[in-house]
């Protein structure tokens, strides 16, 4: 049974409000309390002082700020930060829960090779003649931190391919760079000063991109409003959650958004509603009505309702060519409240395909989602927290659980500003494992620290005299005496904070309309999430209760 992360979000939103206005299945509740004490796994917390740390999560890219409650030094409790400039104290339910996670059954608590108990050393001596046979490829689930740099570096000095498994979000940028040039990873959504967002199938109410950071602006623009200042129209196929408390829905056939994304640009080259310049669809405007459901003037209809409240910025679910172009044509590029470039310091990625066929070995960091399964003959090292099953690798090295890793906090997806904090390892390992930047250190001695790194990233931060820094209080970077004080605060949970990026400078290139877009299936958790590694409460309550709805969607 698939989880999606969309469904979590919604789920632990309905089922708190469930709790305080519908009458509450006290017996489940009381027989899991008993079922769940009862299990001889979950560690007992040592009796000891209480305090509370501040950090961030590093179960997804988003890496939103945590508040942990620790008794004895081991966490007992999760919130959000509401002091957090990005999530102001939201969560996914997955959060709240996380520290139970380390001790899950399905925990990944010894190194695996091809089924079987194998050793670190073995990992490491096979990994090393691997190396020396043949090309290697290192892939990364969350580009930017220290890590991995560490891991690019590897790669680098092995005449190896560094490579990433974009999220969705990311991919969905992926159009703007080959227009423009500009890596994908460098760009971001304006969201605060769109008017309209025209969304073809992105979950935005219900966790995409920074958990929150759209739901509030959401609430504080438009929830509850006969005629909000920000309007959500969602363009999909089923009656999704985001589609239901959307301003509007637009109910079109599966597969069809980049034909409805060409018929609405050719509305508005052909009525004069948008400057001259842009490509012009190949597709008519009956082909167009044809393949999404919808008649002409509904879509013709639809082009105009999108401009009475601008800026207008269309977002794609995944990359999407189509829907790319028709922000060209709204001239949503490098403008207020449309796609803008956050950095001119990001790197673009190496073309996935062709550099794995090539790889003698991989290494996977733990980062990367558990569906990603490169279909190659090389052999392949995966770092995993968690043996979710069904794994086609031929070793699983045991890495770092929820809060026992240190690692920094880059740009998440989706965001318009750059940002940057510090993890700390709040827990130590109670088995042995090791991230991937370790095990690598260990192969190549001359292979920097993260701790290295990230001290680096801190003077760098405090020499550019640029930004703010957001602890209890906003204080701009340039107030602080020494970098040893500002990589303190860092240290300590607070966020750096940059400047809002300049709109200039980012134009894209687009001479024609691009062809349709092929759907591709995701591999992001972004999307979705595997049933076993949710807290054990949460699996309990998810699969016996009633709190949740079917999760079969509504057609209307």
């Amino acid at each position: 049974m698939k989880v999606t992360r969309r469904d979590l979000f919604v789920w632990g939103a309905g089922a708190a409000a469930g709790l305080v206005f519908t009458p509450v299945p006290w017996k489940l509740l009381d027989d899991v309390s008993i079922w769940s004490q009862n299990w001889p796994w979950i560690p007992q917390p040592t009796r000891g002082p209480i305090e509370f740390k501040h950090t961030f999560c590093s179960l997804c890219p988003q890496r939103c700020g945590l508040k942990v409650k620790l008794a004895g030094g081991w966490p007992v409790g999760v919130a959000g930060v509401r002091a957090n400039p990005m999530t102001r104290g939201a969560l996914c339910p997955l959060a709240f829960g996380a520290h139970q996670l380390n001790w899950h059954p399905q925990r990944l608590r010894t190194v695996r090779h091809k089924g079987s108990t194998a050793s670190w050393g073995e990992a490491r001596a096979t990994f090393a003649k691997a190396c020396s046979e043949g090309p290697v490829a290192v892939i990364d689930g969350q580009p930017g931190r220290a890590t991995s740099s560490i891991l690019a570096s590897f790669a680098e000095r092995r005449k190896g391919s560094y490579l990433v498994a974009l999220s969705p979000e990311t991919r969905a940028l992926l159009p703007y760079e080959s227009w423009s040039g500009v890596p994908a990873s460098s760009l971001g959504y304006d969201l605060g000063n769109a008017g309209t967002i025209v969304s073809f199938g992105a979950p935005l109410l219900d966790g995409w991109g920074i958990p929150g950071r759209f739901t509030r602006l959401w609430a504080e623009r438009a929830a509850g409003m006969n005629d909000p200042q920000l309007r959500l129209i969602q363009i999909e196929d089923s009656f999704s959650h985001t589609a239901a408390r959307a301003w509007r829905w637009i109910h079109v056939r599966a597969g069809s958004d980049s034909a409805l994304a060409a018929g609405l640009a050719q509305v508005l080259i052909e009525e004069h509603l948008v400057p001259a310049g842009g490509p012009v669809p190949s597709l008519v405007l009956s082909d167009a009505a044809a393949q999404t459901g919808l008649s002409e003037n509904s879509i013709r209809e639809l082009a105009r309702t999108m401009l009475d409240q601008a800026p207008v910025l269309a977002i794609a679910s995944d990359e999407n060519p189509g829907v790319a172009a028709l922000n060209v044509v709204l001239g949503a590029i490098g403008s207020r409240g449309g796609i803008v470039c956050r950095s001119k310091h990001a790197e673009k990625y190496v073309p996935f395909d062709d550099a794995i066929r090539k790889a003698r070995t991989v290494l996977i960091d733990s980062s990367v989602p558990w569906d990603f399964q490169p279909q190659i003959d090389a052999e392949i090292f995966r770092f995993a927290a968690w043996d979710i099953g069904s794994s086609k690798s031929d070793w699983l090295l045991p890495a770092p659980g929820f809060l026992e890793d240190l690692t920094d906090v880059p740009t998440p997806p989706t965001s318009a500003v750059e940002i940057f904090a510090v993890a700390q390892r709040l827990v130590t390992p109670a088995i042995d494992v090791e991230s991937a930047a370790q095990f690598l250190g260990s192969i190549d001695s001359s292979l920097p620290s993260p701790e290295k790194i990230i001290h680096q990233r801190c003077a760098d931060l405090f020499h550019q005299r640029a930004g703010i820094v957001y602890e209890r209080e906003p204080t701009p970077v340039a107030k602080f005496e020494s970098v040893q004080k500002l990589e303190a605060e860092l240290w300590k949970g607070a966020m750096w904070v940059g400047d809002p990026s300049s709109l200039g400078g980012l134009r894209c290139e687009l001479k024609e309309w691009p062809t349709a877009a092929v759907a591709k299936p995701s591999q992001n958790w972004a999307t979705e999430w595997n049933a076993p590694v949710l807290p054990p409460l949460a699996t309990k309550l998810f699969r016996e209760s009633s709190l949740r709805e079917a999760p079969d969607r509504r057609i209307a």
